[in-house]
């Protein structure tokens, strides 16, 4: 039967493994055309996104050049560069360190020609400085600044850097004041540096040289490349912020003027070791338009984060993505070949749980491991009752041969004594006496076991009623013993019975637990070695009343301890050793227990013998007196 069971599971498994690998097959190609059905999706929205941003960006450029007013502070992460002629728009307004083109107009030069003369020619400082002195009072600004940044250089010749610091901090206060085409600020700053330098006073140096950086890449003034380098280069090594390579870029697109003018539209991509810079422009002739923008930021992905895209241009220069787009990506054309951005965009799953919705094929095979678990789960039970039942079986049919040789023996004795006897051939009448004692002593074995038969059955059916009544175990133990003690003189054993504990009693069945305990005496008379002694205890431990029979017979393996308490089983020693026995002692020992809210213990040690203890909830002293005082005056 087991066969059948095993190569019937066998057979259902390899149905469902080829059904489900058919299964997944199916929808592995299902999930790959969705994938790629979502790809191409993705990849016409990221397409139209970028076509309509640069869209966007062109109407944007064409109405700041008509208005150049209108240009917004900020601009979506981009910088918007309008010139025009006298004038140079940033927006926002710190976008950009320096500009394509800049300047002041510088004062008449005729108006410090003579004191330069004084300061270059003659060398008359002091002269020259006061000269320079008045002129920092000159109503117009520009002659005011530019005397003040003369009046610090004639002082510095002059080693009087005190004043020459005090000139230019004038001279920086006038801010953005243009003065032989830079800011005033600029250059007062950087002539304090100088005087610091030259006082020794290198804490103010620091703190000028910051306030210098920070006006340098914030875009406060409005210089152009070389002026903003050669200030910086100046003042510090440090890394340059990112909006010097939008700086660059605008720079370089401006420079690339073909007769003084840019075409009317274009775009220029200009790629980087981490980042790519886009320069969008506009151009009427008089003025011109220019964004320039990170791509990384200036195209956002419309799409979720399972695709991954990469925007390239004609010549193979990335635009935007750093990773090689794998063999099954989506391409798309972004603008048409004669466009001004005739651009390829590549689009691919970010992951492979993107590639393929996975979901359906992880509901799929977790149903296909639901059924075969469910199958090898029906067929492990159903093993596992199998075995079990031929396990009964086998224990049913050794119960039969115990029982059957346990009734075969005495029956045999008490019909050849019956026969001895009916045909009168004993010679004396002592032979005639003993052989009805062996007759009376048969007859009560068999009922005995008859008994324990038929209370076994009673119990195992759950039909067994107990009366329960307050017991003095002590006294209900020296019955027991007293009733065994010839089986076990005959056995040629003897019972030990341990000091009593006066007053221990417990609530219970008196004829069931004197069958629990008879059983575990008989079974240690039964296990124990020739000569040996049997011993029975009674005592108090923990408020319950312990009665503990051992003996010093063959023991029980830890193995078989707990299987020896279900019916039928019968430990492989005592089987090996041809000992007699039911297999339904112990079984019925533990529902008497059990029923009287105990429990029983054992403690074993292979050839060296057993102690099987029952616990039994005790009375307390002083209501067993009570009960048994109620149970007189009701008497």
């Amino acid at each position: 039967m087991l066969g059948a069971l095993v190569a019937t599971t066998i057979v259902v498994t390899v149905a469902l493994c080829w059904a489900g690998w058919r299964l997944l097959d199916q929808q592995h190609a299902i999930d790959d055309q969705r994938a790629r059905e979502q790809l191409e999706s993705s990849a016409d929205a990221i397409a139209a996104g970028i076509q309509g941003k640069v869209a966007d960006a062109g109407e944007r450029l064409s109405g700041w050049l008509s208005n150049p007013a209108s240009l917004p502070p900020t601009i979506d992460g981009a910088v918007v560069l309008t010139i025009g002629p006298g004038e140079v728009l940033v927006a926002p307004p710190d976008g950009l360190p320096f500009v394509p083109v800049a300047g002041s107009p510088s004062p008449p030069a005729d108006v410090f020609s003579a004191i330069e003369a004084m300061e270059f020619g003659a060398n008359q400082l002091a002269s020259a400085a006061e000269r320079y002195r008045i002129l920092s009072r000159h109503r117009d600004v520009q002659v005011r600044a530019s005397a003040l940044l003369r009046l610090g250089r004639v002082l510095r010749k002059s080693r009087d850097f005190a004043a020459a610091r005090a000139a230019y901090q004038e001279l920086s206060a006038l801010g953005a004041v243009g003065t032989d085409d830079l800011p005033a600020e600029l250059l007062g700053l950087d002539g304090q540096r100088a005087a610091l330098v030259a006082l020794g006073d290198h804490e103010g140096e620091r703190r000028i040289a910051a306030q210098l950086l920070r006006g340098l890449d914030s875009g406060r003034w409005r210089i152009t490349r070389g002026t903003a380098e050669f200030y910086r280069d100046e003042v510090s090594a440090t890394s340059r912020p990112d909006s010097w390579r939008l700086a660059d870029a605008l720079s370089d697109v401006w420079g690339e003027r073909d007769g003084g003018s840019l075409p009317t539209r274009g775009q220029r991509v200009f790629t980087g070791d981490d980042r790519s810079v886009l320069v969008f422009w506009r151009s009427n002739g008089n003025r011109c338009a220019l964004l320039a923008a990170f791509a990384q930021s200036f195209f956002t992905s419309p799409a979720s984060g399972a695709v991954a895209w990469q925007l390239s241009d004609p010549q193979g220069q990335v635009i935007r993505g750093d990773l090689a787009p794998p063999a099954s990506s989506v391409a798309r054309i972004v603008g048409s070949s004669g466009s001004e951005y005739p651009w390829t965009l590549h689009v691919w799953a970010a992951s492979q749980s993107a590639a393929s919705a996975r979901s359906s094929r992880t509901i799929l095979l977790a149903m296909m491991a639901a059924m075969l678990l469910f199958v090898w789960g029906a067929a492990y039970f159903m093993a596992r009752a199998i075995r079990r039942e031929a396990e009964v079986a086998g224990l049913q049919s050794d119960f039969v041969a115990a029982v059957s040789h346990e009734f075969r023996t005495p029956l045999t004795t008490i019909r050849q004594m019956a026969e001895m006897l009916e045909m009168d051939r004993l010679p004396t009448e002592e032979r005639r006496r003993t052989y009805y004692r062996v007759l009376i002593g048969e007859a009560a074995r068999l009922q005995r076991l008859v008994e324990t038969l038929l209370n076994f059955g009673r119990m195992d059916a759950g039909a067994e009623r107990y009366q329960f009544v307050e017991v003095d175990v002590w006294a209900l133990v020296r019955e027991v013993v007293g009733e065994i003690e010839p089986q076990a003189r005959d056995a040629g054993k003897r019972i030990e019975v341990g000091s009593p504990d006066p007053g221990l009693a417990v609530r219970a069945d008196a004829s069931a637990l004197a069958l629990a305990l008879r059983n575990l005496i008989d079974n240690a008379i039964k296990y124990s070695l020739a000569d040996s002694t049997v011993s029975v205890h009674c005592r108090s431990e923990n408020g319950r009343a312990a009665i503990s029979v051992a003996d010093r017979g063959v023991g029980i393996p830890p193995s078989e301890q707990q299987a020896i308490f279900r019916k039928f089983v019968r430990g492989r020693r005592a089987i090996d050793a041809h000992i007699k026995g039911t297999g339904v002692g112990l079984a019925m020992v533990q529902q008497i227990v059990l029923a009287h809210g105990g429990e029983i213990r054992l403690d074993s040690e292979t050839g060296k013998g057993s102690t099987f203890t029952i616990l039994l909830p005790a009375v307390g002293r002083e209501e067993a007196v009570s009960s048994r005082s109620a149970v007189s005056v009701d008497g």
